[in-house]
C-alpha cells in the first residue's frame, strides 16, 4: 500500500510539472526530489513576499494619512466661506508672494489659475503682475485622458489675461485653462517644455496643505510632483525654485510624504512666509 500510495504521488507531481514545464521529459522516480525542489521554488516565486506585503501596508497607511488631511483642511476652509474674508485673505496671500525674492527675480513663472470651488488662494493679480513686469508666464492644462491613464499637466505660455479660458467641455479638470492653441486656431501654445523653451524660474504650486518644511499634500492626482520631477531631470536647464501658497489654515504640523512627493523650497500664506530647510 506503502508502494502504491508513492506511485501515485510521483504521478500527480509528474502530471503537474509536465503541464507547468512542458519542456521537462523523462521525469522519474530518482529524479522526484528534484521535482520536489522545483516546485517548492516555483511556489516560492509566486508567494508574495513579507517586504512587499510590508510596502503594501505602509502604502495604505500612508494613503489613510494623506485622506484625513484633506478632510480636515476641507473643513478648515469652509471656515473662509464669507466672501470678504476670503477676499482679504487671498489678496494678502497674492500680496505676500509678489514680495518674495523668488518672485521678483524670476523672469519665467509658472502659476496656476485658482478655483474659487476649491478654496485655492485667488492668483489672477499675480499673474497680471507678472505679465505687467515683462516676465514670461506658463499656467497649467491637463491634457490626455483620465480613463486611459494618459492623463498629464503641461505648463503652457500665456502673454494675455484674456487668454486664460473660462471650464468648458475640452477642459478635463473643469478648470480654467490656457486653450492649446494660439488665437489662429493652428499654432500650438508654446510649452516649457519645449525644446527652444528658455528655462523656468519658479513654479508656484496651489495644494490642498503644507507643513513649514515645505512640505505639499496635492488632491492626489499626482500632477504637480510628475512635472516636478521631469523638470528636474531636464537636460539643458536647472530645477525651478517651487513656492506652495496656501491660506494659514492649510498649514499643518506635518505632511506625511510619499517617495515621490515634491518638497517646496518656500511656503507663503496671508501672514508668514516659510522658508524650507530641504
Amino acid at each position: 500500500n506503502n508502494s502504491v500510495s508513492k506511485f501515485f504521488i510521483f504521478t500527480s507531481w509528474k502530471r503537474l510539472m509536465l503541464r507547468r514545464y512542458p519542456n521537462l521529459k523523462n521525469i522519474n522516480k530518482s529524479s522526484s526530489s528534484s521535482v520536489v525542489m522545483m516546485m517548492a521554488a516555483s511556489s516560492k516565486a509566486h508567494a508574495p513576499s513579507s517586504s512587499s506585503s510590508s510596502s503594501s501596508s505602509s502604502s495604505s497607511k500612508l494613503n489613510a494619512e494623506k485622506s484625513l488631511i484633506r478632510k480636515n483642511i476641507k473643513k478648515a476652509l469652509k471656515t473662509l466661506d464669507h466672501d470678504d474674508a476670503f477676499t482679504k485673505l487671498g489678496a494678502n496671500a497674492s500680496f505676500r508672494l509678489a514680495q518674495t525674492q523668488a518672485f521678483q527675480s524670476a523672469t519665467t513663472i509658472a502659476l496656476y489659475v485658482a478655483s474659487e470651488r476649491l478654496r485655492e488662494v485667488p492668483t489672477r493679480d499675480a499673474i497680471a503682475n507678472a505679465l505687467a513686469l515683462g516676465k514670461r508666464v506658463y499656467l497649467p492644462r491637463v491634457v490626455g485622458d483620465f480613463a486611459a491613464g494618459t492623463a498629464t499637466m503641461r505648463m503652457l505660455e500665456v502673454t494675455r489675461m484674456d487668454e486664460i479660458e473660462a471650464a468648458d467641455e475640452t477642459s478635463a479638470m473643469k478648470l480654467e485653462e490656457p486653450s492649446t492653441i494660439l488665437s489662429d486656431g493652428i499654432t500650438p501654445r508654446p510649452d516649457v517644455e519645449d525644446e527652444d523653451a528658455p528655462p523656468l524660474h519658479l513654479v508656484v504650486c496651489p495644494g490642498v496643505a503644507f507643513d513649514r518644511s515645505g512640505g505639499r499634500l496635492g488632491r492626489g492626482a499626482g500632477f504637480y510632483d510628475t512635472f516636478l520631477c521631469r523638470m528636474a531631470k531636464h537636460a539643458k536647464h536647472a530645477p525651478p525654485r517651487t513656492l506652495g501658497l496656501c491660506f494659514d489654515v492649510q498649514v499643518v504640523d506635518e505632511v506625511p510624504r510619499g517617495e515621490h512627493d515634491i518638497v517646496m523650497g518656500e511656503v507663503v500664506t496671508e501672514s508668514t512666509h516659510y522658508l524650507s530647510t530641504k
